[in-house]
């Protein structure tokens, strides 16, 4: 039974372990591990985005629109890639689309399967039991003939009637059953390493070949999640879990809790699912938009805003007139013309707003408002609302550097080569680490950052808000990722943070970490917090799980920088991983009180911590029942080399505002000197936040020697 487990486990990640662009978790409570997005890629093999035309069955009538959550023509192919009765819906709204007495009059979805059968598209109140998915609309349920099934693009179908959409909404959705798919070996028959051979070698093939049918359904990207815009069911999944539960009696209330619907677009995606709305009742020229939260920016200056317009009118969008007031005050008016047109009902896009900062210094409150949408008068009220935080002076950024990787990822591979450079060539001048997920080195401090930020595996997230390719940035071009980072030095740092830390005494169980964070403007009640983590260098490992998966190996056509990796073989068993978070205490949104009270502009706030990792531990073992599975912090780091890292966050948006690191070290744990123990010469002088100073000044400075090296030095 355990090994049937095993294999269903297998099924269910099949393509996911082998994409880059998949974030997935090999955990059963996660929905990002069930469904697999095959999304297009040049870098990796074996990619495939099949296109599809936009043929129309259906002609719109007079006061009729489609509706749909996300942008069908780009659309990607997903599925569970098993025998499985798949069930899609949406929700439609009652009062964010037409108003009182517009109505449901069919839907469109887009299906790419030969092997489907028993299509049936359905309108209802609410939500089909999990009993029934495919049957169970309380308002129509029509049969599709496969004649009527188009495959290359859109298939249509109109309802026996109009359905006007009462004040609770309604769900609209379609149904098919997939059977034909390649059966796995029964598991009282085949050890574990013959499973594994059948997998690569007969099912991921089969996979490759039988596409349409392994991800028959499509969906999009969906930036702004809207609840209910991914609606998935599938009797055999919940078979599955029923039978998880069975076998791990323990936790089978978590199991059967995942039974029956699950909500898809908290983590992105929008189903090509579309509801053809009647009725007539539509705004003409209308767009809402979303507050904007806080922003950073120098005096006299121009700050780019970004916010998110959402179209409420028949028309679309493709221009706007705003209004930017500050603490009430209008200060400017523009007029945007958006380089691409949002043409949907609910259709979203952001667009960057340029306003200007004014000559005062602190927290301003801003307002824009959309007064006009294609020079018409706004239909809707539409008032963005944020804070900008206008700095007299910056202080020196130093970006967090975060990487999302595994051993079961073999294009991780390259981001381990890049992070080698990486932390090379910003020594001093950035804070970088990596983050394994599902894998020895998986930490339940940053299971909610992976979730969050990692846009795959693998990937990197620079300050939390710059996300890219750990190898090649932001662009397709060889170790790109390295100008990214440069970039990221350039921006604004609206505090600093400076970090010492010692072990508290000999056992070495608790780290004594202390902080020196100045903040550049006057805030009554900062919006900021400190995480930390603890970073380790040379970790290894035996077994499978510590083997890193390779997909480079024997590749002849491969960069420069990652031709190490050709020869290394499919799985690399000596594999040493350095920069691994090990441990962290507040890694998503800071510790709660780190930062609390007043702060004054340039007066240092000296911070206190104890990190205890007494009872942490570390990989996927670490939720078993059986404590012998156990592997502790303490025994994995024991005589490895570790850094302490402290990072500022903003808690409201999740960005990080600037880091520092410290080399825990046995002779001066904290990696900060006194004056005295320098003798070379002092050439420079600088503060924490980085301005040059005539000469040291009481607490924390950083000195440029004559031998070229820069130390942290506290004068007493």
């Amino acid at each position: 039974m355990i090994k049937r487990l095993l294999s269903v486990m297998l099924f269910l990640l099949a393509v996911g372990t082998l994409s880059a662009q998949a974030p997935m978790r090999l955990d059963l409570h996660n929905p990002q591990q069930r469904l697999t997005l095959k999304k297009p890629d040049p870098k990796n093999l074996k990619k495939v985005n099949k296109p599809h035309s936009l043929k129309r069955v259906i002609e719109l009538g007079s006061g009729q629109e489609w509706f749909g959550y996300g942008n069908d023509e780009v659309a990607d192919n997903m599925g569970l890639g098993m025998n499985c009765d798949n069930s899609l819906a949406i929700y439609i709204p009652y009062d964010r689309i037409a108003g009182k007495g517009a109505t449901v009059d069919g839907i469109r979805f887009l299906l790419s399967s030969t092997k489907a059968k028993d299509i049936t598209a359905w309108v209802g109140t609410k939500l089909p039991s999990p009993e029934n998915y495919t049957k169970g609309a309380d308002l129509e349920v029509k049969e599709v003939p496969l004649s009527d099934v188009v495959l290359d693009g859109y298939t249509e179908v109109a309802f026996s009637k109009s359905y006007e959409i009462p004040e609770g909404g309604l769900w609209v959705g379609y149904s098919f059953v997939i059977e034909g798919m390649e059966d796995m070996p029964d598991d009282s028959e085949v050890s574990d390493d013959d499973f594994f051979e059948w997998y690569i070698n007969v099912y991921w093939p089969w996979m490759q070949a039988n596409y349409d049918d392994a991800y028959p359904f499509f969906v999009s990207d969906l930036d702004v999640p809207i609840e209910g815009s991914m609606m998935f069911g599938c009797k055999a999944e919940d078979d599955l879990y029923r039978q998880y539960a069975e076998i791990d009696p323990a936790n089978a209330d978590s199991y059967l809790s995942y039974v029956g619907w699950v909500d898809y677009s908290p983590y992105g995606y929008a189903i090509a699912l579309n509801a053809l709305i009647g009725g007539g009742k539509f705004n003409n020229n209308a767009v809402i938009v979303d507050d904007f939260g806080q922003q950073f920016a120098m005096i006299n200056e121009t700050v780019t805003v970004p916010v998110t317009l959402t179209n409420r009118g028949k028309n679309g969008v493709s221009d706007l007139t705003y209004e930017v007031t500050i603490n009430g005050e209008k200060v400017d008016e523009q007029t945007v013309y958006l380089k691409a047109p949002v043409e949907k009902i609910l259709g979203k896009t952001s667009i960057d707003l340029t306003i200007p900062t004014g000559n005062k210094a602190g927290v301003q409150k801003f307002v824009i408002t959309v007064t006009k949408v294609n020079g018409e008068a706004n239909e809707v009220e539409a008032v963005a609302k944020g804070t900008i935080v206008v700095l007299a002076e910056s202080a020196k950024m130093k970006p967090l550097v975060e990487e999302f990787t595994g051993t079961w990822c073999g294009w991780c591979t390259r981001g381990w080569v890049a992070m080698e450079m990486l932390t090379r060539d910003f020594k001093d001048d950035a804070v970088i680490y990596a983050i394994h997920n599902s894998d020895p080195m998986e930490i339940d401090a940053f299971v909610d950052v992976v979730d969050t930020y990692a846009d795959g595996f693998p990937s990197l997230s620079i300050n939390r808000k710059r996300f890219v390719d750990p190898y090649y940035g932001s662009t397709n071009y060889p170790y790109d990722v390295k100008f990214d980072v440069e970039e990221s030095k350039t921006e604004i740092a609206p505090a600093s943070i400076a970090v010492k830390a010692t072990w508290t005494d000999d056992s070495k169980t608790k780290i004594n970490i202390e902080t020196e964070t100045t903040v550049m403007y006057d805030d009554e009640d900062p919006s900021i917090a400190i995480g930390y983590v603890l970073v380790a260098d040379g970790l290894k490992g035996t077994g499978r799980a510590w083997a890193q998966a390779n997909y480079y190996a024997g590749d002849t056509d491969i960069e420069p920088d990652l031709q190490k990796l050709a020869g290394m073989g499919d799985y690399i068993t000596d594999m040493e991983y350095n920069h691994v978070a090990v441990a962290a205490w507040g890694a998503e949104r800071g510790v709660e009180g780190s930062i609390k009270g007043a702060v004054k502009a340039a007066e240092p706030v000296v911070g206190h911590f104890e990190a205890d990792l007494n009872g942490l531990l570390i990989g996927t073992d670490r939720n078993s029942s059986d404590p012998d599975d156990h592997v502790t912090v303490l025994d994995l780091i024991k005589d490895k080399k570790l850094h302490v890292v402290a990072f500022l966050i903003n808690t409201t948006s999740g960005e990080v505002i600037n880091a520092d690191e410290v080399l825990l070290d046995e002779g001066n744990p904290s990696g900060i000197k006194t004056v005295s123990d320098e003798t070379d010469a002092a050439l420079e002088y600088f503060n924490i936040s980085g301005m040059r100073m005539n000469a040291p000044q009481k607490g924390l400075n950083i000195i440029r020697l004559s031998n070229g090296k820069s130390v942290k030095v506290v004068v007493k």
